[in-house]
């Protein structure tokens, strides 16, 4: 059986560093930004963040990718 794999689009995930809470934990929001497209540069994509990022208030912890793939046999 031979294996497909369809691309999917992608999801850019920017998350912030808020504070701390009363028990000394970290406080973090996770900002999604959804339907990225697939042949969007890792480059694109980390030069778009960064340009997000210099409008936030808060220090950021990370910034990911997160991509999708369908398998499809036969």
């Amino acid at each position: 059986m031979a294996l497909e794999v369809n691309s999917l689009d992608s999801r850019l995930q920017i998350q912030f560093h808020l504070g701390v809470n009363e028990d000394g934990k970290d406080i973090t929001k996770t900002k999604s930004y959804s339907r990225i497209k697939d042949e969007t540069t890792h480059e694109d994509l980390y030069e778009v963040a960064n340009s997000l990022v210099d409008l936030q208030e808060n220090p950021v912890i990370a910034i990911r990718r997160t991509s999708l793939a369908e398998y499809v046999g036969d």
